[in-house]
């Protein structure tokens, strides 16, 4: 597809609870909601944890590095690997190993014998499971509800992403309040268990032409060289690396600024951290019933100005009830972001390519670790108020550049 040519989708558009009503659809819908909710948890947990034992804004900064970190390293991989086996198969096989490892370390926590280095490997191996499963996954809901109704899906699966980011930091910090560690990863022994379930009926198989025999550097090749084709994909990817880098970066100094700014215990901290992704399922539940696809570049532009913008203002407040309004108002930004990068990555992407462009974008994404040790660094020498905002500073430089470079970003898409 040619970046002058219209999206699909832009005759119709999908009702989302009509594609729920879809047994296959929704069942892959349901495993990814599982899953995220479970992600969202283990991060306010697991931060809250190591900021106990250690007292460092860097090793809180550190354990989210060791979560996103194999997105960079393996997400080019990921999509090119989506292409050579059953996706559904990798999916399923996966949470289940993953249901395993944190059934361990559930146990190691119960029994006092959890070290530092062991909850490391539960955050790596979540990481690796979320870089596997960005790409397949959610290529996998596009093409089941249909390329030509690309809104509806990616904006529901954008807002049940943000639901699960506001309702798995409010679980986290109550169940961290009621059973410690040991009853977050039992949880998560279970959650992933139930969703390898709910995958396993899925009908779904990708027709490959007959005689073809992909080859994995070659598809990873390939996929970098259609990328960088299309003004579309890079002008998304740009944008996906300054608000990973500059942007998302701060989620890891939420804790920190919770105790040390505004004196917040645990459930109170899984509160605000939960007002971004209240703010985002709202806006991402909007985007799934009334965006139009000649609408989708600008709402992916204005919604990450929005949200940078926001985290600007969040590093400047002191009073607990600001904060969580302007966490509030950047959700509506995420969702936007959210909402279309998928989409518009997808859209500009023919079919046999769209796993290995997914598979560059969680790459992409991947590079937050390097955001995260940048203002977790800056925040153990500067405080994590100034770390925040240096780096959201920095993020908006970053939308300035990218509005001179892809000036269409910010105008209306022609039907």
């Amino acid at each position: 597809m040619s970046d002058t040519q219209p999206l699909p989708g832009a005759k119709t558009r999908a009702a989302p609870l009509m594609l729920l009503a879809q047994r296959d659809f929704r069942l892959v819908w349901l495993a990814g909601a599982l899953g995220g909710f479970m992600r969202w948890m283990d991060v306010l947990a697991v931060s809250v944890y190591v900021l106990q034992i250690t007292g460092s804004a860097f090793f809180v900064g550190l354990t989210l590095f060791v979560r996103i970190i194999p997105m960079f390293l393996f997400g080019a991989a990921a999509g090119a690997l989506a292409e050579m086996v059953d996706r559904k198969k990798l999916l399923v096989f996966s949470m289940f190993f993953l249901a395993g490892v944190y059934g361990s370390l559930a146990w190691l926590a119960w029994t006092g014998e959890l070290q530092v280095w062991q909850l490391g490997i539960v955050v790596f191996f979540s990481g690796t499971f979320w870089t596997l499963e960005l790409p397949i996954r959610r290529t996998m809901i596009a093409e089941i509800a249909g390329i030509e109704n690309l809104g509806a899906p990616m904006g529901l699966e954008s807002s049940t992403t943000n639901l699960t980011r506001m309702l798995g930091p409010f679980a986290g910090g109550f169940l961290f309040e009621l059973a410690g560690l040991p009853g977050t990863l039992f949880v998560g022994l279970v959650l992933y268990l139930i969703a390898a379930f709910a995958m396993m009926p899925v009908v779904y198989a990708r027709a490959r032409p007959k005689g073809e025999r992909p080859a994995f550097f070659a598809n990873i090749l390939e996929g970098l060289e259609y990328a960088r084709t299309s003004r579309s994909i890079k002008a998304t990817l740009a944008i996906t690396i300054v608000l990973n880098l500059f942007g998302f970066s701060f989620v890891s100094m939420v804790p920190v600024i919770a105790k040390n700014v505004l004196g917040l215990s645990p459930f109170p901290t899984g509160i605000l951290m939960a007002a971004e992704g209240f703010g985002a399922f709202i806006g991402a539940l909007l985007i799934a019933f009334y965006a139009k696809p000649s609408r989708f570049r600008q709402i992916y532009f204005s919604g990450t100005c929005i949200y940078l913008g926001c985290i600007f203002l969040f590093a400047l407040s002191p009073v607990f009830g600001f904060s969580i309004t302007l966490l509030w108002i950047g959700g509506f930004g995420v969702a936007g972001f959210a909402s279309m990068q998928s989409a518009l990555m997808i859209a500009s992407a023919p079919p046999e390519m769209r796993n290995r462009i997914m598979g560059l974008l969680t790459m992409c994404i991947g590079v937050g670790p390097l955001g995260i040790l940048i203002v977790g660094t800056l925040s153990e020498i500067l405080g994590a108020p100034t770390g925040i905002l240096i780096t959201s500073s920095t993020g908006i430089v970053g939308m300035i550049c990218a509005t001179i470079l892809w000036p269409e970003m910010r105008k209306r898409h022609n039907d």
